[in-house]
């Protein structure tokens, strides 16, 4: 419950700072486990997309960000989960594999960090061993902002990728590349739409 007032509460706040325009919500399925998969140009990012779509998606976080308890309970209860970012975290791994699995939604930044306009960063192939060993599909969205206020934001969520194709297959990494690459093409399609006023 207070997920979603939480939610509220962030989407009155992002339409006042901001002009968000949406696209492609009708491309999210209503039901099963999903993942989606942006790029990640500010702290703003996951708060626009959990406010722009009607799916509970969970985070990772950080595990600096869950050292108090007050810290802690209030980062479970909007949904994000503490991951170690030093090295491959096993508790984060098995918790997101069985969430995609029951159905739950699981939001991902592939590059791994904020990478602003113009930058260039290679997206890691967190998000294609998830949906390699969950067999959930991943929703690519295209995000373009500077979030400066009264500025435009843009999300264009794409049709979802399916890798049934993959399925049974083992996470080698020439594998685990190719799905992520299928991804992030995706990704940079529909953010050249909105930089071409498609939307």
């Amino acid at each position: 419950m207070f997920y979603y007032l939480a939610i509220i509460g962030l989407k009155i706040y992002t339409r006042f700072k901001f002009k968000v325009v949406v696209k492609g919500v009708e491309n999210v399925p209503k039901n099963g486990g999903l993942i989606f998969c942006s790029n990640h140009i500010s702290n703003f990012d996951p708060v626009m997309v959990c406010s722009s779509i009607n799916r509970k998606i969970h985070y990772f976080a950080k595990k600096e960000l869950f050292n108090t308890k007050f810290k802690n309970f209030w980062m479970h209860q909007l949904c994000a989960f503490p991951v170690d970012r030093e090295g491959t975290d096993i508790n984060a791994l098995k918790f997101s594999i069985n969430l995609l699995k029951n159905g739950g939604c699981l939001g991902i930044f592939a590059q791994g960090t904020r990478v602003k306009d113009g930058q260039v960063a290679e997206a890691k192939n967190g998000v294609s061993l998830f949906a390699l060993k969950s067999g959930v599909e991943v929703v690519p969205i295209g995000i373009t902002a500077n979030y400066q206020k009264g500025s435009k934001v843009i999300l264009n969520i794409g049709k979802p990728i399916s890798f049934e194709k993959y399925k049974g297959q083992k996470p080698k990494t020439e594998l685990l590349t190719k799905m992520t690459d299928e991804i992030m093409l995706e990704i940079d399609k529909l953010i050249q739409q909105n930089k071409e006023g498609d939307i």
